[in-house]
């Protein structure tokens, strides 16, 4: 059996090393690991993720819990993940409920039973962390593990090149699409502001009450929108250069919610804003400057792409660990095709193109800085039409994080 087993560890690893080494991605990588260890690890599903500055982020996953998983930054700590690559050792769970370690994300916390994690290591330091979990408990063994150093050993080198290729290709898209906005998305209300400030500096004593009350407005409209855009594009490119700080700080998000709702009424007068704030909601742990940008973000989209005249609810409720903040319309709604990409960097549906005009990054925006507060963020189309985005901050900076085991 012994022989057997290195038999057979031997030919998986060649198995893996090679679709490895033949692939530039990260998720085809942890694809063709997890379709060849399956035969061999009862496992459910799997991560790889990388070190970037002071976080673990999962950049690739499979399985039932990948959804969930996929981009969660785990800041470094004493949690269990961290310790594998900063030990250069693995660990193992073999029951997480008995061991009372609950995962975060409802589908972890409800099926997720053994974990396994080993490090990867490249020229003598960690890089990242391969894990393997299941749905049965004690799933994994010691051997299971010794299987999964000899494979990250093998694997260091593919998984650090594609690492590499993915920051090359993304910052050469980041760099066009930058120039897309600074070429019309910032152009336009520079335009209107010098146009509408030159015709008032010619006209304004000739001009009727209500025209020099518009034409006002509208410089304001314009500036306000350059004023947010140039937010969005300063947190932009801290979360692309890795020098996203975010600190967490007890906070109300009611006082904010009021704030923000207060403030997108006078931009958006044609539309109907009704806050609801469920009793004896605590404070939360974020950074109240960036949280009132979130909310901002989302209740301009709610506006920007309803109708004039409609309702936007904004509703408050508390959790066991957090406070959730839902904005709820009756617009343009969400295609089933675009619900995993709505947080994803310049992207626009074609509906929301036809509606109005964007720079695709505000969603973007929203989900970098709610992932540094160590909350989530969501969005989803309601049964009766329109959208629903969210999200949540937890009320105890000591909860785990996904999957800080």
């Amino acid at each position: 059996m012994v022989l057997d087993r290195s038999l057979a560890t031997a030919e998986l690893v060649l198995e893996i090393a090679t679709a490895a080494s033949g692939e530039a991605e990260l998720d085809d990588i942890l694809r063709a690991t997890r379709d060849r260890l399956g035969k061999v690890v009862p496992l459910t599903g799997g991560s790889i993720a990388l070190v970037e500055d002071d976080d673990l982020v999962i950049r690739a996953a499979v399985g039932p819990f990948a959804e969930e998983a996929l981009g969660q930054r785990m800041a470094r700590g004493n949690g269990r993940s961290w310790k594998v690559v900063e030990t250069g050792e693995p660990f193992m769970s073999r029951d997480l409920t008995a061991e009372g370690v609950r995962p975060q994300g409802e589908k972890a916390a409800a099926a997720m039973r053994s974990w396994l994690g080993v490090p990867i290591v490249r020229n003598g330091q960690g890089i990242g962390l391969l894990e393997i979990d299941s749905t049965m408990p004690d799933a994994f063994d010691e051997r299971d593990a010794e299987l999964l150093q000899t494979i990250v050993r093998a694997l260091s080198g593919p998984v650090d090149l594609a690492s590499r290729y993915a920051a090359e290709r993304r910052a050469g898209v980041l760099r066009d699409a930058f120039i897309g906005v600074i070429s019309h998305e910032l152009r336009t209300p520079i335009t209107t502001i010098y146009g509408l400030s030159k015709m008032l500096r010619s006209r304004a004593v000739k001009m009727p009450p209500e025209e020099l009350a518009e034409a006002v407005a509208d410089i304001e409209a314009e500036a306000d929108r350059l004023h947010r855009l140039a937010e969005d594009l300063l947190v932009l490119s801290r979360a692309e250069g890795g020098s996203l700080d975010v600190s967490r700080e007890p906070i109300l998000l009611s006082h904010i919610s009021r704030r923000a709702v207060a403030a997108e009424e006078v931009r958006w007068p044609t539309h109907r804003f009704v806050l609801e704030i469920t009793a004896g909601v605590t404070p939360v742990l974020g950074e109240e400057i960036y949280v009132e940008q979130v909310i901002r973000n989302l209740l301009t989209n709610a506006a920007k792409y309803s109708e004039p005249d409609s309702e936007i609810d904004v509703i408050l409720d508390q959790t066991e660990d957090a406070v959730l903040v839902r904005v709820l319309d009756s617009g343009i709604g969400i295609e089933p095709d675009d619900a995993g990409h709505l947080f994803d960097l310049f992207f626009r549906s074609t509906t929301a193109v036809r509606q109005a005009a964007g720079a695709g990054i505000g969603l973007f925006v929203c989900k970098q800085l709610v992932d540094a507060m160590g909350g989530r963020i969501y969005g989803m189309a309601r049964p009766g039409g329109g959208a629903e985005f969210g999200f949540s901050l937890p009320v105890d900076i000591e909860q785990d994080l996904i999957p800080e085991l």
